[in-house]
């Protein structure tokens, strides 16, 4: 630690006790927190959770934390790892998880081979213990978004939507277009008037390619933007966290809706 002059001591130590204090986000990514000072999940006055820290970061005023581009898929990755630990922390948890184990232990390779032979054959799978596996498998994947088990998930919610309101009366695919959208520009940090649009100002179009491909969570932010507009203004659905209000919208007014997400490219 410099303590020899004016320039005061250093933040990131290389040895010694305080140097078990690095926190590891902050020491990868030191063009994002320099110094080593206010990474995610530091030790700070006020207890922040992770999912609350990153949630921040990534609307920091001078975006570079979700423009940097390897830092939202690394927190991202993160977030969905420790959610597959709490799950399987209360998979532990449970008063026959010791038995379960005893059980899953004594699977063998010739035991995996033969149920994915009877999967890939579309039948049921025969041994007991592999049923018990998958159990738990899909039992910890389900609180991770994107998930096989979470998709299920929504197959589920869907049967059971159409069955206390009958089948869907319209499918609607909602495809907005990012790279041309002067909305989309906005939010990567364009400066344009929309109130008093000029069509011929602002990037041209391979800079928005540009602007989008660099910011992927603009991207992201922009697509629940109109998503939410087009609910709440054309559909008029406003979803609270404990419940969905329904007025008379251009469709009449809706028993109920139910929307997935699908990446492209």
């Amino acid at each position: 630690m410099n303590l020899g002059d004016n320039e005061g001591g250093y933040a990131v130590h290389h040895r010694g006790e305080e140097s078990n204090r690095i926190n590891p986000l902050a020491a990868t990514y030191l063009k994002l927190f320099p110094y080593g000072v206010g990474g995610i999940e530091a030790m700070q006055t006020k207890s922040v959770g992770f999912d609350e820290h990153i949630r921040w970061a990534l609307q920091y005023h001078d975006h570079r934390c979700h423009t940097y581009h390897s830092f939202p898929f690394v927190a991202f990755g993160i977030i969905q790892k420790c959610k597959a630990l709490q799950s399987a922390r209360i998979q532990m948890r449970q008063k026959d998880f010791e038995r379960d184990a005893f059980i899953i232990n004594s699977l063998t390779v010739a035991d995996l081979r033969q149920a994915e032979k009877e999967e890939a054959e579309n039948k049921f799978i025969s041994n007991p213990r592999v049923r018990l596996l998958r159990k738990h498998v899909f039992a910890t994947s389900g609180r991770v978004i994107g998930s096989d088990n979470a998709q299920a998930q929504y197959h589920g919610q869907m049967w059971g939507t159409c069955l206390c309101l009958r089948g869907p009366s319209l499918w609607m695919t909602i495809n907005p277009s990012d790279t041309h959208d002067p909305i989309a520009q906005t939010f990567t940090g364009e400066t344009l008037n929309l109130d008093d649009f000029d069509p011929h100002a602002g990037p041209d179009s391979n800079q928005r390619a540009q602007n989008i491909a660099r910011d992927p969570f603009a991207a992201a932010k922009y697509f629940f933007f109109i998503i939410k507009a087009i609910l709440s203004h054309l559909f008029q659905i406003n979803a609270t966290s404990h419940r969905v209000h329904s007025e008379m919208g251009v469709l009449g007014q809706i028993s109920g809706y139910f929307g997935v997400i699908k990446a492209q490219g």
